[in-house]
């Protein structure tokens, strides 16, 4: 099958690559359409993954094969892919925590590829890079009518920015939310929040982002500028928009982060989402964590999957939570490079691969 393929050193297209059967649990889904998140350009430019590996963690597609015991899906159902694989039984599982899994820390790895005659490796136990990927039953939910591209997003984009702003943000109506950066993550954070009825402030440095922001749920736009060191910026956040009862930082810039903690007023709650780089330091008063800030984090925004992903699932056909917005376009799977350039140069929301042509 074809697929794309990190080497260690460049993603490449091969059609030399083959996945196993599904074990006990397990379900091998045919993929129609793959998001490409920061998170898979991260490993790229970041060589902190083993390789070879299939990347992309964004997967819609059509059940193939089902695995021994397997009774919850039949073969051709729709279903999209979420990318946490918590085992269910550990403490963290019990809690309700599943993203903490002691087990999989929420992303399984193993090597259900071969390419070339040698195995590969998988990205958050999805790999939609691949043309067919292997996956277990929990990770799995059933889509029915809503469009494959739509459906991919949801796996990690979509419920990252909606358990960002729900779970972890705990935005209510009565809150004034500023969220930072709306790109794919961000645009899902701003509808969510605005769903319970906030204000929210949309912050980015792209001034073009505004109608997005706008069209998601944003009631108010700030330009930020290169030239703003994180104290400038969360001065005049405060003065645009203050008191704000909750940030939310989608970017992972440390300047962001920093306004962030410090816009944020006291007893409020700040959430860091965005995926930083390798090393990456920010820096803060400690005396604002004792007087009552919260800073809080985890994967995916601390989705439940068996709550959070159904629920999306009908937000997103009921356009509560418009995620055809987001797709910018469509690239056939031979041209990811051209998606690929299109998310580094800002031009896109969301960009997704079809498997299908």
């Amino acid at each position: 099958m074809r697929g794309i393929i990190f080497d260690g050193e460049r993603l490449r297209l091969t059609d030399a690559l083959s996945v196993r059967a599904p074990g006990p649990g397990e379900v091998k889904v045919r993929v129609l359409r793959s998001g490409i998140c920061h998170s898979d350009l991260n490993m790229v430019e970041g060589g902190v993954i083993r390789t070879p590996v299939v990347l992309g963690h964004e997967a819609a597609g059509e059940v193939v094969e089902l695995g021994e015991g397997v009774s919850d899906f039949a073969v051709g159902d729709r279903v999209m892919v979420g990318t946490q694989t918590p085992c269910g039984t550990c403490r963290e599982c019990k809690r309700g925590t599943p993203a903490n899994c002691d087990v999989t820390w929420g992303m399984a790895a193993g090597q259900p590829f071969m390419w070339n005659g040698q195995p590969t490796y998988s990205f958050s136990n999805v790999s939609s890079f691949a043309g067919e990927i292997v996956v277990k039953t929990g990770q799995l939910f059933r889509t029915d009518d809503l469009p494959p591209e739509q459906a991919a997003l949801i796996g990690c984009a979509v419920s990252t920015g909606y358990g960002a702003a729900r779970n972890l943000g705990q935005v209510t109506a009565e809150d004034r939310a500023v969220i930072f950066g709306a790109g794919g993550i961000g645009v899902n954070a701003i509808a969510s929040a605005a769903l319970t009825g906030a204000q929210v402030l949309a912050v980015d440095l792209n001034p073009a982002k505004e109608q997005v922001a706008r069209d998601a749920g944003a009631t108010h736009f700030f330009a930020a500028t290169r030239d703003m060191d994180a104290s400038a910026l969360a001065v005049a956040l405060q003065e645009a928009f203050a008191p704000i009862d909750v940030a939310i930082e989608c970017s992972g810039a440390a300047v962001a982060v920093e306004a962030a903690i410090m816009a944020t007023k006291r007893g409020g709650r700040v959430v860091l989402i965005g995926q930083s780089g390798a090393g990456a330091r920010a820096s803060f008063d400690l005396n604002g964590l004792t007087m009552g800030k919260e800073i809080v984090a985890t994967l995916n925004g601390g989705a439940r999957p068996e709550r959070d992903y159904p629920e999306l699932i009908e937000l997103a056909k009921a356009r509560k939570i418009d995620v055809a917005a987001q797709v910018t376009r469509v690239w056939p799977l031979a041209e990811f490079e051209d998606a690929i350039a299109a998310l580094h140069s800002g031009q896109v929301t969301r960009a997704v691969l079809d498997h299908t042509i």
